[in-house]
């Protein structure tokens, strides 16, 4: 490991720890459940931006069914702990293993395909899951969705008088979902990830399984977020399909990356940082939740056009700028003229 390499990780240490201390202090310095739930939202999308990038960023396949994920999570556990009672801990080792299943299955479809046709394949899977759940009314509670009853403060049930105690929960989460994010990134998965996002054909002329590469990559990034989803419904204490499986979660959750920067271990978590409080305004501001998603539109169209790179490109010196509208040269402009 070179000099400058061990900089750079140093750095990313001393950000990340002074990160995880601010973010600790959070819920002590603010006085109303309303700013807690609010750094809640910022924790489960960061965190769910994170897994995003593993598949959207480090692979280059735009994913728009990460919110189904989060649905399969949320879901599982609420129908075990409410039926069944069983615990949300158990709870979460099946739904890992119900979405790995769920994203095996829309893989096999789905990669097989490149470009567009994959995005509008997974923006098909996340509909199909919403209407399941509105259909399943026995089990999922349909259109009304499901809830748990607050009975006592219970670590194994994860019901707490008191928001800050799965605060801290979703936090130990995200933290985990970034050390994940890095830990592929920096492994011979991440590598072949983004030399598939650069020429997906030169991979597989050197005798490389994309196709592998990215069920692992998709497998992981669904096992994460039903995790996070489970822990975001018991913060909520109900869900619905809207709530965690509407297209309109998928395209928060990927807007987050995207402006934070794809492909970058701490740009979901900047981009949580910049759009879940410009949201939360909007919404007070203008007294309709469809504003923030209106905001998230246009935040989303300003970085495309003039910074692609998202936020986390201000700090890369080899960052090179893509212009929409090239410029002409001079001589071009004045032959034109003349």
């Amino acid at each position: 490991m070179t000099v400058q390499q061990k900089k750079k990780r140093a750095l990313t240490a001393g950000v990340l720890v002074l990160l995880v201390v601010l973010l600790a202090a959070y819920p002590q310095l603010v006085s109303t459940n309303y700013y807690v739930s609010v750094g809640v939202s910022f924790l489960v999308f960061a965190a769910l931006g994170s897994c995003w990038n593993i598949i959207g960023g480090y692979a280059g396949q735009t994913c728009w069914c990460m919110a189904s994920f989060m649905a399969i999570g949320s879901y599982t556990g609420f129908i075990l702990d409410k039926t069944f009672g069983i615990s949300p801990w158990i709870g979460l080792l099946v739904a890992a293993v119900v979405s790995a299943l769920a994203a095996y299955v829309i893989g096999m479809i789905s990669f097989r395909h490149r470009g567009v046709f994959f995005s509008l394949i997974t923006i098909a899977f996340t509909e199909v899951i919403r209407i399941l759940l509105i259909y399943a009314k026995p089990f999922t509670g349909g259109a009304n969705g499901l809830f748990v009853t607050y009975k006592q403060d219970s670590l194994l049930r994860l019901t707490f008088r008191s928001d800050k105690v799965l605060y801290y929960i979703l936090l130990a989460v995200l933290i985990l979902s970034v050390y994940v994010s890095w830990k592929v990134k920096t492994s011979r998965l991440g590598y072949y990830l983004r030399a598939i996002s650069a020429d997906q054909d030169a991979v597989e002329s050197l005798g490389i399984d994309s196709y592998k590469v990215k069920m692992r990559a998709f497998i992981i990034s669904a096992v994460m977020a039903s995790a996070i989803g489970l822990f975001y419904a018991y913060f909520l204490c109900y869900i619905d399909p809207t709530t965690v499986s509407a297209l309109a979660v998928s395209t928060k959750i990927g807007s987050v990356a995207i402006v934070g920067g794809v492909g970058t271990l701490f740009g979901p978590v900047i981009g949580a940082a910049i759009l879940i409080p410009l949201t939360e305004l909007a919404n007070v501001l203008l007294g309709s939740t469809g504003s923030g998603m209106l905001l998230y539109g246009a935040v989303l169209m300003i970085v495309i056009i003039f910074r692609p790179g998202g936020v986390m490109s201000f700090f890369q010196k080899d960052y090179v700028p893509r212009r929409i509208f090239p410029r002409r040269k001079r001589k071009e402009q004045r032959h034109g003229n003349s």
